[in-house]
């Protein structure tokens, strides 16, 4: 039976930002299965809160905070919690999904740019986000996860690996090659061309996250999907091309 807890705006808008947020892994109609993806999703976010080791005394943000349903497990504990989303519609139904949680601020935000402070989170987490980004965009927004995380403050991410990838593993790559191939195709004939799971590479992730001040505390790999937290040691000293960049 469907929770008659739902989403205020209308079901084709909130079927679109469901599928946008969860795929299709629940089905095309996953309104219809909203209280299994909560569930799912909240279960997601308790390992976070565990990996992290959150506190009713820690700040933290969720970067891509989608849907909310991961943000719940955090902001239930922490003593203020911060969602931070380039998408307004995702913003919108996480203020609906989170309403009955104090102390949850709500940013859009544009690229890689978060209005927080210097140094005023103790814990950072952000889960089916960096899975989309290229070697640029973990530079850039790696640089603004070091700004914002206090000393000594962790960051929870997880990333496609792209070390552990074989191509007889066909469950871990048969899905997404097909997509990526289907969507190029289908970009040329002039469809939407959407963002696409990006492989990474965990050595490449451990070098830059260590040019950049942190330090690798624990990493821990699901399938192909590695989970991974990092402590900033240092700010980011970056060379002075590149501090002219960003």
């Amino acid at each position: 039976m469907t929770s008659t807890r739902w989403y205020a705006h209308d079901m084709t808008t909130a079927r679109d930002v469901l599928i946008t947020c969860v795929g299709l892994n629940f089905g095309p109609n996953p309104e219809t299965r909203i209280d299994e993806i909560r569930e799912s999703r909240y279960r997601t976010g308790k390992n976070v809160v565990r990996q992290l080791k959150i506190s009713a005394t820690d700040v933290v943000a969720d970067i891509g905070s989608g849907c909310g349903f991961v943000t719940r497990a955090a902001a239930e504990i922490a003593i203020e919690t911060h969602c931070i989303d380039v998408s307004k519609e995702f913003l919108d139904y996480t203020r609906y999904e989170l309403s009955d949680i104090k102390n949850v601020h709500f940013h859009h935000v544009d690229y890689a740019k978060f209005p927080i402070a210097d140094e005023s989170l103790d814990k950072i987490f952000s889960t089916a986000v960096f899975i989309h980004f290229y070697y640029y965009d973990f530079l850039f927004n790696l640089i603004e996860v070091n700004r914002v995380l206090k000393p000594g403050g962790s960051f929870y991410v997880e990333i496609v690996d792209a070390d552990v990838l074989d191509l007889d593993n066909v469950k871990a790559i048969k899905s997404h090659m097909i997509d990526y191939r289907n969507t190029l195709r289908s970009s040329k004939q002039g469809g939407a061309r959407p963002r696409f799971i990006q492989p990474f590479s965990l050595t490449a992730f451990r070098h830059l996250s260590q040019q950049l001040g942190f330090e690798m505390v624990w990493v821990e790999h699901v399938s192909n999907v590695a989970q991974i937290v990092v402590r900033k040691v240092r700010g980011p000293q970056l060379p002075e091309w590149l501090a002219a960049v960003v």
